[in-house]
């Protein structure tokens, strides 16, 4: 980050001074007192369970240079007084964006939302551009409105991309983002059912993430539009005439359609990872993604959309993609003992979406059994009992044996054996600590299993140590 005058912070976030002058610098900006570094401006976030105002000192002890605060804290630290810390961090963010534009009009902010596969998206993403040019990517869970301010104000006149990942739970949270850092390409990964419990409907979803190609509310001026200049869009996608109409710029298509610019020609799933061979009608590449599923091959030909944007050779691309890190628990192997298997780790999160593409990556494996141990997918609202219902189709097609964990998933047992899987293939664990102690004993050796539900269930802790409690 640029070093960062007082006086100037303040006028950026409509702050006061208290207890300085103004001329003192930052170097840098932090929201965890855990974490803070000598020349730290410290913001004192406020929350349900939590108030960063009762940090204070401890930041100025590690070195805080100053603090943002809601409240005058009683402390020698040079402060900016703010209404609300929160917004003040985004405001921040964003009028230091606009001073790097000032320096550097050639930034270029990628930004990449969707139901699901977003993160995938962006880490093949910020491997590309990484590869490319000096840039830099938001970390695994900066994606909101505290991580994407963070992220931004890591940004240095020398930086030529910024790779963003937006979420959202509710209307208005992606267009708020967007007006942080307006995104110059907006990726839209796909339309699913992740939060429909949050918003209501497919449609809601996709009203919520088309914020992010534009009506963001922003002034237009030299460089800044209301709207995204490329809007990179899944051709395969139920709604993709819907984002296609509501894109302002110029749009590229991704996806095994043979209308789609950017389009899958093969994919093939081992274990080694997936397949990949993609043109864009001038360009044509087979490569191999060290991720499992065709889904992962969809993510990768969006983030192949970029590289086409930015002008970054496919063969760059191409190497890149090869040697990225997956985030952790997507679709991650593991070998567990006993009883001699593959685990496939993909617990980090669950919608009925994401759950029947990993459900359908298992079933393109080879395996002498497969088995899938699935627990609850929140946040589904009225959708509840027929998104678990559909899983549990799915899993009657795609698995031999079938592990429920949680009272909140048995509705995939019942989807299952409607589906005409026999019941002894199927098995229910009321809690997540009884299958703790028993789910392991319907496993056979050299088994493939997949492990999937909601962040909020642990299941991934169904691989530690069973505990002598």
């Amino acid at each position: 980050m640029l070093p960062l005058r007082l006086a100037d912070i303040a006028d950026w976030t409509k702050g006061q001074l208290h207890n300085a002058r103004g001329d003192e610098t930052v170097t840098g900006v932090c929201t965890d007192s855990r974490k803070v570094q000598r020349g730290d401006l410290f913001v004192a976030l406020k929350g349900e369970r939590f108030d960063g105002h009762d940090f204070v000192a401890e930041a100025a002890a590690k070195g805080a240079a100053a603090a943002m605060v809601q409240r005058p804290i009683a402390s020698a630290i040079p402060q900016v007084l703010v209404a609300d810390t929160l917004r003040a961090l985004g405001d921040l963010a964003a009028a230091y964006l606009r001073h790097l534009r000032e320096k550097n009009p050639n930034l270029c902010v990628v930004a990449i939302t969707g139901s699901s596969g977003k993160t995938t998206t962006k880490a093949m993403v910020a491997a590309i551009v990484q590869a490319a040019m000096p840039s830099v990517a938001s970390p695994e869970s900066f994606n909101n409105e505290i991580g994407i301010p963070l992220t931004v104000l890591q940004a240095e006149p020398s930086h030529r991309a910024l790779v963003l990942e937006y979420a959202m739970r509710k209307k208005g949270d992606i267009a708020y983002l967007c007006r942080i850092a307006p995104p110059d390409i907006a990726v839209i990964t796909n339309i699913g059912t992740a939060h429909i419990g949050l918003l209501g409907s497919r449609q809601a979803i996709a009203e919520a993430k088309a914020e992010i190609l534009g009506n963001w509310g922003l002034e237009t001026g030299d460089w800044q539009r209301d709207h995204a200049k490329v809007a990179l869009l899944p051709a395969d996608d139920d709604f993709f005439v819907f984002l296609r109409e509501r894109a302002k710029g110029d749009v590229i298509t991704f996806g095994v359609s043979p209308n789609a610019q950017v389009r899958a020609l093969d994919c093939q799933v081992d274990w080694d990872g997936t397949t990949l061979s993609a043109t864009d009608g001038e360009q044509t590449i087979t490569l191999k993604l060290p991720v499992l599923g065709e889904h992962n091959a969809r993510n990768a030909l969006a983030a192949l959309a970029v590289a086409k944007v930015l002008g970054i050779d496919w063969g760059i691309a191409t190497e890149a993609l090869e040697k990225f890190q997956p985030p952790k628990m997507r679709l991650q192997r593991q070998w567990i003992e006993p009883p001699g298997c593959w685990v496939i780790n993909d617990a980090y999160n669950a919608n009925p979406d994401s759950v029947k593409a990993a459900l359908r990556t298992l079933k393109a494996l080879p395996a002498q059994r497969r088995v899938a141990v699935l627990g609850e997918m929140l946040e589904l609202g009225a959708f509840h009992e027929q998104g678990h219902r559909e899983v549990g189709e799915v899993a009657a097609e795609t698995v031999d044996l079938l592990l429920i964990v949680g009272k909140g998933a048995m509705a995939i047992a019942e989807g299952a054996l409607a589906a005409g899987m026999p019941s002894e293939r199927v098995v229910r664990f009321a809690t997540l600590k009884e299958a703790q102690k028993a789910w392991r004993a319907w496993l056979r050796r050299n088994d493939v299993v997949l492990l999937k539900a909601s962040r909020a269930i642990g299941l991934e802790r169904l691989l530690e140590p069973i505990s002598e409690e």
